[in-house]
This record gives structure tokens, sequence and C-alpha cells, in this order.
């Protein structure tokens, strides 16, 4: 691989330095202004000089000689009304700062990264202001989302990822790197697990149509259909591997019937114009048979229904990712996935071992019986999110364990930067060899 100088914007804890550098990179720069961000990086790279954190790109002009500019653009509100208005809130007018560091440097080419969020069709005019604002600088750009799954990491985890190259180096048009899938299982990555002695036959996860990737969310994936890798807690979607409040808490038949027919009814549009909505006792009573309102107020009381001023009734946990108890989903050892690392938390968390069962209705009872109500399930820890994001296990955090996490879930995740690093090589980006760096 060839030589390169990199700097990297927004560099947070070092996600795209430890990617880059393992496709033949070197750091000549980076710009972060989160203190405990900078003590991770310093922690990390301890021989940098005193000098190479560039502080606010906001004040920042010409940069230290470089080839590739890279950072993970802080997340727009996604509340954009158009085009005129893309760049007026502060954060998206960092992105008028990178369009300005690029148009003064020019450098050889460039990755910036971001949530999926920005190519919604709602921001389509938000993105196109982006990307034609790189192309006016004299790039070609090309932008994709990727999923960190794809590249050998086991979270689920997409990402947009745009990349530029300068026009005027003629090179060939680049193309984003193979897909590499985990192999990996959970039990493979996190501690103290047990691994099944057969793991469940799978079915193979199609996401090709006429030729091409289909990008979706793992968490709307039944890999296995009724036999999925992980169970949701929620009261307002179901599924052979949903599990509800009333077959947690200790309710009778009549009570599961009622909470049941609520679920099963409350997206209809004639109770409200959401996708879920509040229902009076009458909507209720007219769906299940000498239904009496002290019955939805018993509910009340176990904390599986909440009744509204204006007497209506909704779930308690009304929220789909709130989960249950503050759990969403409960991932299984032998899943070859976890959930997406947020930097605001998250509500999955991972099973101590794994079950089965002959048909669905056992595997979800056996879940239930020897997961579940034992609590044979717990949170991640920091290090093995660092793993499941793909940081190297000699990697070195910060004291505060909840900084870590909120560090880890704004990172990338370096094996999908190793990728598109080692895709640029492909294009001899970086020819001639740089040996003065």
């Amino acid at each position: 691989m060839k030589q390169f100088r990199f700097i990297d914007l927004f560099a947070g804890i070092g996600g795209f330095r430890l990617g880059l550098e393992a496709a033949g990179g070197i750091c000549v720069g980076s710009a972060e202004i989160d203190q405990q961000a900078i003590k991770v990086y310093r922690q990390n790279w301890p021989t940098d000089r005193s000098d190479h954190n560039l502080g606010d790109i906001t004040a920042l002009q010409q940069l230290p000689a470089h080839d590739l500019l890279v950072g993970g653009v802080p997340c727009q509100p996604w509340s954009i009304a158009g085009k005129n208005q893309a760049f007026d809130d502060p954060r998206g007018k960092l992105w008028v700062d990178v369009i300005r560091l690029i148009r003064i440097n020019q450098p050889r080419a460039f990755i910036f990264e971001n949530v999926k969020g920005l190519i919604d069709p709602r921001n389509r005019l938000f993105l196109e202001t982006i990307l034609d604002s790189f192309k006016a600088e004299g790039y070609n750009v090309y932008y994709k989302l990727l999923n960190s799954f794809d590249y050998g990491v086991a979270q689920n985890r997409d990402r947009v990822f745009i990349i530029g190259i300068q026009q005027k180096l003629g090179l060939p048009d680049f193309s984003f790197p193979e897909y590499s899938e985990s192999k990996q299982r959970l039990y493979d990555l996190l501690d103290n697990l047990q691994a099944p002695s057969i793991i469940p036959e799978s079915i193979p996860i199609q996401r090709n149509l006429f030729g091409e990737r289909i990008e979706v969310g793992f968490n709307k994936l039944t890999p296995r259909g009724a036999f999925n890798d992980f169970f949701i807690l929620n009261d307002i979607r179901n599924g052979p591997t949903s599990i509800h409040s009333w077959e947690i808490y200790a309710t009778t038949e009549r009570e599961k019937q009622i909470c049941t027919t609520i679920m099963r009814n409350r997206r209809n549009p004639r109770y409200g114009d959401c996708d879920g909505n509040p229902m009076s006792y009458s909507d209720i009573a007219d769906l299940v048979t000498d239904l009496a309102e002290p019955e939805l107020q018993a509910l009340v009381q176990k904390r599986i229904l909440r009744q509204y001023e204006n007497g209506k009734y909704e779930f308690f946990n009304r929220r789909l990712s709130g989960g249950i108890d503050g759990t969403y989903r409960i991932f299984l050892p032998h899943a070859r996935f976890f959930g997406t690392l947020t930097a605001r938390g998250m509500h999955d968390e991972i099973a101590e071992i794994s079950v089965s069962g002959a048909n669905a209705a056992e595997y979800k009872q056996n879940f239930i019986q020897q997961i579940l109500i034992p609590k044979r399930h717990r949170p991640i820890t920091v290090n093995e999110a660092a793993r499941i994001q793909g940081f190297p296990a000699t990697f070195k955090f910060h004291s505060n364990q909840s900084a870590n996490f909120r560090l880890i879930g704004n990172s990338v995740a370096p094996p999908v930067i190793m990728a598109l690093g080692k895709a640029l090589q492909t294009i001899n980006l970086f020819e001639p060899e740089l040996c003065e760096v």
C-alpha cells in the first residue's frame, strides 16, 4: 500500500484514524473540541505533537499538507424545510466550514460520514446542496449508505459516506468496497456468554434485488422467521419474537385479551391520524365483549395502560424503542449482530444463554421462562461496546463509563473506514508514494 497523509476533522476518539492507519495512512492533524474525546484520543496516540489537535474547525484556514481530509460531521436536526434553509442550523453550518476547508486546501480526496437521515427523501435538497457544493470545488462525488455489518462488524449500523476525488487527477471512477459480512457470533465478542451446543440453522439473509444490494435495517429482518436471534420487548407491535408486558406481568387471560385487542386496533385510522392512537372506553368496549371500565383501570394500576386527561387509554410503554422497563431488545449469544450503538445510549441487552424450541410458541415461552423472568440478561459493558464497534482490545478509554458509551456511539466503525481507505488505494489515488510525511 502507498503511504498517504490525512487530517481527521471531528476526530472524536479516533475511529477514522484507526481505520485509515490500517489502510496506509499517516495522520498529520486532527480537530476536536470535546475534552473527554480529546483525553481518550491522546491516551491512544501519546506521541502526537502538542499542536496535533488543530482545535475548532470554524477557526481553521490553511491546514498542514495532506492528501485526504476526513470526518464524521455532527448530525443535523433533519427538520430542514428547504434548500435555502439547509445551513441555518448551527450544526448545518459545520458543513459550510467543511466546504470552506476543501476550497482552501484542495486535498486529493475526502471522506465524510453522517447518519442515514441525510439521504431521507425529505432531506433531498439538503443533500443536493452539499453534493453540488463539493462538485463546484472541482470534485467527483460519490455517496452510499453502508452498514457496518457488511464490513465485518457485528453491529447493525447504517451510515452515509460521501467520497470526493479531485476531477483534475483524471482517476477512474470510485467504487465502494465489496461486502464482507461479519461471521462472528456475539458469544465470540462478549464476555461470559454460553455458546449453544447446536446453533439453530439460519436462513440466509436475502438482501439482493435485481442484482443490487438492498440496504435495510437489521431490526426489520427476521433471518430465521419465528426463530429470530433477538426478542423485542414492546406493547405496540406483534410478531413471533415480540414480548408484551402482559406476558411478563401477572395478568389474567381476560386482561391479555383486552391488551391484545387494543394492540391490534390502535393503528386503525378510525381512532386518529397517528400510527397508533389512544382509544376511549367506548372504542374498546365495541371490540371486547362485556367490557367494564374498572377492567381498564386495573391495567392502569399494573402500569400496562395509562389514562389521559381526556379519558382515553394508551399503553404505558407506547414508544417502540423505549421497550418495557427500559429494555427494548434482548439479543441471544448466537446472534450475528447487535443493535446500533448511539451517543444517546441504548435499550438493547444481551442474554447470558441461548434458547431453542420445537416451534415458535415454545421458542418464545422458553425465552420468557429461561431468560426473561430469571433476568438472565444484562447491558453490555464499555469494552464490549468497543469490540462491537470494531475497536481493538488494546484501545484505552476514559475513566468515566457513561462518557465512554457516548464517545463510542459517536464514533465511526474503524473496519468500515479501513475498507474505504483500501478502496481509494485501488484507484491509485496516492501515487506517487509519499515519503515525506
